[in-house]
């Protein structure tokens, strides 16, 4: 199957074939995995998978699912194949060794917390029935999908513990997939039963007090034909937000304190978490657990895996239009009216400094230039006559000289400055800046992609001998995306406060970075300044105050939500740690700032409250 516009296919699990899955959707997630693999603490050990919606956690889970795999094995020669090999997934022998086992989260749990219905004992015994119960449902249709058999065949399929479980009820040497079924199927219709109905089954709800289904579906206990299936599950619990707080409480003490081997993957989003948990760098989750954040993926690799992405969906398209290589970064446009306008307006703000008599032989020189590069040395002579201005020397430069030291640096700064300040020449274009607007989301890069795969298509109806898209052309495309998306953010919770807090940012930042002083290359982040603290490390107590609660949960929601990154700084004498909050890539292109973390600076918790409140 070919698409009009592959890019248009968002959420992994809305392809229905493995086989168009493999096709749309890059394994470089597996590369997350990796370095956990390295130290030997991947498997047998609980892992918290987190992200911001679109960050490709669900992509991650299905990789491991038994049809894909099986799939992979099947064909031993891609990508995936290498990976999953490396991982211990697979032995050579091209036998499965790890199996994904899939429950995604639903609303229903929370039913399960309604203080009208049950007390707090029947809250957490219903709920850990109905959670084992699903796990082991999910368990036998990942057996048989790896016994490549249907419900019909689960007779054949044979569980026999090393002793008996007794939450089963009837003691046996060894347990039928039919029996395991029966089991479980029971447990869950009485519970959804009185959900539904608000009734009390005739035979009574059975509870359980411990999470033992996680332990008793111990894979090397299963065999179809008395053929083992694989070694391991990966017990994956997807939505994991969509439980109530203490449902995952629950959860975690439940696999910490019984020091289970399973190896349990609890995925959800960021957005679930409390300010103090995404906010505090000092948090540290525990011995029993480890996180992996999605969007912490190196930028090399984030790299691979957009391109490797946008290659196999160019290829599943019926144009047969590869996208990245369409992206042009030669503009045919005539700017040089441009450039002598913003010469002029160069010029002349050097002239207003007072070492200007320092650089006036270099200006005239500059002046007799072409237009793109008067404009581009004019910008960047001001750029450095700006910073020299503050303790101005007593000598004058040479044409020659001035040239070279802004050969050095300043003409580069001066370039990425010059489309952000003038606003009429495209500033936003080709392969590597969109991949770099994504930042580091696979949605919006796939957002962005869609949009100009769809002028691609226009293009190549009208002329099928040529047909690429324009600097220009990929610049509105950036320009209307980033305008509907900062708009799109008023759809959220606390939506509005959140618009006027990162608009209040944006033209702070914009203001820093144009300034006249130029004393950072580009300004995109703060970091936050407690006033008259006791502590040496300055920003790292703040979101624990009362008084600050609006300002955490905002910051909290804008990194939730991928519109705000956090990168930790060093900085100051004593070498002081800072977290530092840098704009996300595509509300940088909004403000027209360089795709950079450039400069950042402290900001005061009354600047910011201030902000939060919409008082500037």
């Amino acid at each position: 199957m070919n698409y009009k516009n592959p890019f248009a296919i968002r959420a992994s699990e809305r392809i229905e074939t493995d086989e168009r899955f493999l096709e749309l959707f890059s394994v470089e997630p597996l590369s997350y995995l990796e370095h956990n693999n390295a130290n030997d603490s991947l498997w047998g050990t609980m892992t918290y998978i987190l992200s911001s919606p679109g960050a490709g956690k669900t992509t991650l889970l299905r990789l491991f699912s038994p049809s894909v795999l099986r799939r992979v094995t099947a064909k031993n020669t891609n990508l995936i194949y290498r990976k999953l090999t490396k991982l211990n997934v697979k032995d050579k022998e091209e036998h499965i060794l790890k199996c994904g086992v899939y429950l995604q989260m639903g609303r229903d749990y929370e039913f399960l917390e309604d203080d009208e219905l049950f007390g707090r004992r029947e809250q957490r015994r219903y709920f850990l029935s109905l959670l084992n119960a699903r796990i082991v449902l999910a368990t036998l249709k990942s057996c048989m999908t790896l016994a490549g058999i249907k419900y019909t065949a689960l007779q054949k399929l044979i569980y026999k513990p090393d002793e008996p479980i007794k939450q089963f009820g009837e003691i046996k040497e060894s347990y039928t997939g039919k029996d395991l079924l029966n089991w479980a199927t029971r447990q869950e219709r009485k519970i959804c039963e009185f959900l539904d109905n608000f009734v009390v089954p005739k035979d009574g709800i059975d509870g359980n007090d411990e999470l033992f289904a996680l332990e008793a579906m111990n894979a090397k206990w299963f065999s179809f034909e008395d053929k083992p299936l694989c070694s391991e599950f990966i017990f994956q619990i997807d939505d994991a937000h969509k439980l109530t707080d203490r449902q995952k409480r629950i959860i975690h003490s439940e696999v910490a304190e019984r020091r289970t081997h399973s190896t349990l993957w609890i995925a959800e989003r960021l957005e679930a978490l409390s300010a103090e948990e995404i906010l505090d760098d000092n948090n540290k989750l525990g011995r029993d657990y480890q996180v992996i954040k999605l969007e912490n993926l190196s930028q090399s690799l984030f790299n691979k895996m957009a391109k490797g992405i946008a290659s196999m969906r160019s290829k599943v398209s019926y144009e047969g239009i590869d996208l990245l290589t369409c992206l042009s970064e030669t503009s045919t446009e005539n700017y040089n009216a441009v450039y002598n306008e913003a010469s002029k307006k160069y010029f002349a703000q050097l002239k207003s400094l007072k070492n200007y008599a320092n650089f006036e032989a270099c200006a005239t020189e500059i002046s007799n230039e072409g237009p793109y590069e008067r404009a581009m040395h004019s910008k960047a002579m001001l750029i450095y006559a700006a910073r020299e201005n503050k303790s101005p020397t007593f000598f004058s430069y040479s044409y020659q000289e001035m040239i070279n030291i802004l050969s050095k640096d300043f003409n580069d700064y001066a370039e990425e400055l010059m489309p952000g300040e003038i606003n009429k020449l495209p500033q936003y274009y080709g392969a590597q800046t969109l991949i770099d607007l994504a930042s580091g989301n696979i949605e919006q890069f796939l957002s962005v992609a869609s949009k100009m795969y769809e002028l691609l298509l226009s293009k190549k109806i009208m002329d099928p001998s040529h047909y690429d898209l324009s600097p220009e052309d990929q610049d509105m495309i950036v320009s209307n995306y980033c305008k509907e998306h900062l708009n799109g953010i008023k759809q959220l919770n606390h939506g509005n406060k959140i618009y006027k807090f990162l608009t209040s940012l944006i033209d702070f930042c914009r203001e820093q970075t144009f300034s006249m002083t130029y004393s950072y290359r580009t300004v995109s982040g703060f970091a936050v300044k407690e006033e008259n603290s006791l502590f040496s490390v300055k920003d790292g107590f703040w979101f624990q105050k009362a008084e600050n609660n609006d300002l955490a949960n905002i910051l909290k929601d804008c990194l939730a939500n991928n519109l705000l990154c956090k990168v930790p700084r060093t900085q100051g004498k004593k070498d002081q740690n800072w977290t530092v909050f840098y704009l996300n890539e595509w509300l940088c292109a909004y403000a027209h700032l360089p795709l950079r973390r450039g400069g950042w600076r402290k900001l005061s918790l009354s600047r910011l409250n201030q902000w939060v409140n919409n008082i500037k």
